[in-house]
């Protein structure tokens, strides 16, 4: 019982960790891409602020997706394991 336990943990914490780097990852390529914009295209500063917010709210909003999707297969795959479970009382070879 308590391995089970401590696979869920990781689990968890492995989920965080995603949300975390899809976070980081869309801020660092908007923020990128505003930069780029400001240096070759010449367009104002302001356009690296912009871009670097649009990051932040995508990586958010896709983190916030991603986080989403794993509860709804965690649920799954508890419902599947509670299936499994033979809660008659009986011996399970009926």
């Amino acid at each position: 019982m308590k391995e089970n336990r401590n696979r869920i943990d990781w689990t968890a914490l492995a989920s965080l960790y995603q949300f975390a780097v899809i976070v980081v990852a869309n801020i660092a390529v908007a923020g990128g891409l505003g930069y780029l914009l400001y240096r070759f295209v010449g367009m104002e500063r302001f356009w690296i602020s912009f871009f670097l917010l649009f990051g932040a709210f995508s990586g958010i909003y896709n983190g916030i997706r991603y986080l989403l999707k794993e509860a709804e297969r965690y649920d799954r795959n508890k419902d599947n394991d509670d299936e499994d479970i033979d809660n008659t009382g009986g011996s399970g070879n009926a």
